[in-house]
């Protein structure tokens, strides 16, 4: 693709495996791509320097909330260590046909303007997309039935509607089959900021998406906040993994980070005033 642009700079700046390039003085785009799942990872970001400390906090906390909103639109949002906040789209090229220089660009444009939306306070989460993955996903959802019946033997047999799950130390979990792909999704309830205000929520929004920032080079386990204020991690199994990683071994996996994060909530709501919440069940 860049060779087909004959743009020496961009080809200079580009790996096999990455590309990073600044668009004007403060937004940038990146296109990165994951051994695992071999998927690409297409995302814009732009510095928050020059924002003021009001402006920031506000855009931090809209970005875990649409990184748990697009939780069905495989989006993911991230602070990178120069403080540049990131929106990720990890289902862009569906299928490698799609990645051209003028499928690059327009998602660019979307992306952009989604990440504008944010500043202002008015975008909303994508729509799940279709992948196009119907025979996996008729596998997939076989594995998840016969899965979820190990986790609960009182389920339907063939059933693919969410599990919930509540854990011995009141870790509220919740998985569920992706409508559109083959993959789940899991959502482990860590932590209810509600009563968390002023520097302590800031503090515990840029922690947050600093975690998801080192993520975005990585596996796919995203902090994120609900509209009750629950801090949630999310992850994602795909059946494409089955041959390295069981789900099962994955749902431990990602029960462990959860408890991690709720370590880390907690550790810093102790340096004001205790909220008393230790997690909770899902609304």
């Amino acid at each position: 693709m860049l060779q087909s642009q004959q743009d020496p700079a961009a080809q200079e700046r580009a790996t096999p495996a990455t590309l990073h390039c600044a668009l004007d003085g403060e937004r940038r785009l990146g296109l990165h791509f994951l051994a695992q799942p071999q998927r690409w990872r297409l995302g814009v970001g732009c510095a928050c320097d020059r924002l003021d400390e009001g402006a920031r906090a506000r855009l931090e906390e809209a970005l875990l909330r649409v990184g748990h909103a697009s939780r069905w639109g495989l989006q993911q949002v991230g602070l990178g260590d120069d403080q540049g906040v990131g929106l990720v789209d990890c289902d862009f090229p569906r299928v490698p046909a799609q990645l051209t220089a003028a499928a690059v660009e327009a998602h660019v444009h979307v992306l952009l303007a989604q990440l504008d939306a944010l500043a202002r306070g008015t975008a909303a989460a994508p729509a799940a997309a279709d992948s196009g993955h119907g025979a996996a996903a008729c596998d997939c959802a076989r594995v998840f039935s016969a899965q979820m019946q190990v986790l609960d033997a009182g389920r339907r047999l063939g059933s693919i509607a969410p599990q919930e799950l509540l854990l011995d130390d009141h870790l509220a979990l919740r998985i569920a089959l992706h409508p559109h792909s083959h993959h789940w999704v899991i959502e482990a309830f860590a932590w209810d900021a509600a009563l968390l205000a002023g520097p302590l929520r800031r503090s515990l929004v840029s922690a947050l998406l600093l975690i998801n920032g080192a993520a975005l080079e990585g596996r796919q386990i995203i902090c994120s906040l609900d509209d009750s204020d629950h801090v949630v991690l999310i992850s994602r199994w795909h059946a494409d993994w089955a041959a390295q990683t069981s789900p099962l071994v994955w749902l431990d996996y990602s029960v462990q980070q959860a408890r991690r994060i709720r370590a880390a909530a907690a550790a810093m709501a102790m340096q004001g005033e205790p909220s008393g919440a230790d997690g909770g069940a899902p609304p």
